[in-house]
């Protein structure tokens, strides 16, 4: 193989990655009701939770995103509030030296949301989740972004972004 060849291979393969880490993409649900945006190095992760109803990830990284949808109906009279804790509670209970940041509010699509952080140790792994749930009128949505502890401070940012992003429809 010729060496300017194989520069052009190599600059090509570059400039593809640049360009799918630089381009947005919007990962729906199968559904299609559920939306992030995330750059094109995220994909489709059905393997991460089966209950869950978009799974994304950028495997790599070590970046993960998962929406738990529970219809107001079925969860009885919970107010954002207490949805939120009893969430946030299940989630301490599964870790091991477990703590967590206290709830802030914002909006996400224009729904209330409340979104703090859990870390603590699952499965033998030191992770920190961003846990946010919103409120979108007839569901309750459980946006759970996370990452390995040691790489929390560089998708700290990141995470919060794409969180941000999230979209439902009826």
């Amino acid at each position: 193989m010729s060496i300017p060849l194989l520069v052009g291979m190599i600059q090509s393969d570059r400039e593809r990655l640049h360009r799918l880490s630089t381009e947005k993409q919007e990962i729906a649900s199968d559904d299609g009701k559920i939306k992030v945006t995330v750059s094109g190095m995220w994909t489709k992760l059905p393997e991460l939770n089966k209950q869950a109803t978009l799974q994304v990830g950028y495997k790599t990284k070590d970046m993960y995103l998962i929406v738990f949808t529970d219809a107001k109906a079925a969860v009885g009279d919970l107010t954002l509030e207490k949805h939120h804790q009893i969430t946030r509670d299940r989630m301490l209970q599964k870790m091991t030296d477990a703590s967590a940041t206290e709830p802030v509010s914002l909006t996400i699509a224009g729904h209330p949301a409340l979104q703090d952080e859990l870390s603590g140790t699952e499965k033998r792994t030191n992770v920190v989740f961003l846990h946010t749930t919103v409120d979108d009128g007839d569901h309750f949505q459980q946006i759970l972004a996370w990452t390995l502890k040691s790489r929390w401070q560089q998708q700290n940012k990141l995470l919060r972004e794409i969180t941000g992003t999230f979209r439902s429809e009826k």
